[in-house]
């Protein structure tokens, strides 16, 4: 029941209200930027097509703004499933939480190495949480088979085809050393006594001062310098023990001052 109002109308009056309902949808299942923008025009597409046949089908059971929600959704689902097939965020990332799934969505499915989706994360403003640590959090989630990058629009020169797969092997070997590294300098931190942890994480993982790193653990802040210096050599030392190139460790992460 489309009441006084034409379609055309109902859409205008609504627009907002359908730009809203795709960017919350498009939020909670790790989709911004580009994506999140082309998808807020395909569902105003939605409720076009076929002469607003979906306002047209409102018969007045529900309210229109839950009607048009449920639409939005719909059409979200219809438009992930055709750009990236059937997605799921695994359990554990769902028990991290936010971060934890979007850099398994980034990383698994649109086929982002781990620095490009830290990156991502960084410049649309939806972490502030520092890269060690979204590191050692990608470091907990499981390995999955990475999906394709998203199709382009016009069929891929053939001749451009090799030099793009050879880039996704690089960069799938990129992002198993940094997992190797990651799980490495997990159990590293493990062997370490609790303040020590807080003091390598807070120095060398969120470039912290040392000041402030003593205000917390309540301690003179003077000997803590030469003691993460000591356990930074001690970590490195115990990585490379492991196996773990020191190549490896200063690409996927320096242990340095910020």
């Amino acid at each position: 029941m489309l009441n006084r109002l034409e379609p055309s109308d109902l859409l205008v009056a609504h627009r907002e209200w359908i730009e809203k309902v795709a960017a919350i949808t498009c939020h909670r299942n790790s989709v911004w930027g580009d994506d999140a923008e082309e998808f807020a025009s395909v569902a105003i597409m939605k409720v076009i097509e076929n002469d607003y046949a979906v306002l047209r089908k409102f018969r007045g059971e529900s309210d229109l703004k839950t009607y048009l929600a449920t639409v939005v959704v719909r059409r979200f689902q219809e438009y992930a499933r055709e750009r990236w097939g059937r997605w799921r965020n695994s359990a554990q990332a769902e028990r991290l939480g936010q971060p934890a799934k979007d850099l398994e969505a980034l990383v698994y499915r649109d086929g982002y190495t781990l620095r490009e989706a830290i990156e991502v994360l960084r410049t649309s403003g939806r972490t502030s949480t520092s890269d060690g640590e979204l590191a050692r959090l990608f470091a907990e989630l499981p390995m999955r088979s990475r999906r394709p990058g998203i199709a382009d629009p016009i069929a891929p020169d053939t001749l451009a085809a090799p030099a793009r797969a050879d880039d996704r092997v690089i960069a799938a070997e990129a992002e198993e050393r940094c997992r190797k590294v990651m799980e490495e300098l997990l159990r590293a931190l493990t062997r370490l006594d609790p303040d020590d942890r807080v003091l390598v994480r807070g120095r060398f993982g969120e470039g912290r001062s040392v000041a402030d790193i003593a205000r917390g653990l309540q301690c003179d802040q003077a000997p803590l310098y030469r003691r993460s210096e000591r356990l930074r050599d001690e970590i490195r030392r115990s990585m490379e023990e492991a196996g773990i190139r020191k190549e490896d460790i200063e690409e996927c992460l320096p242990l340095h001052d910020r």
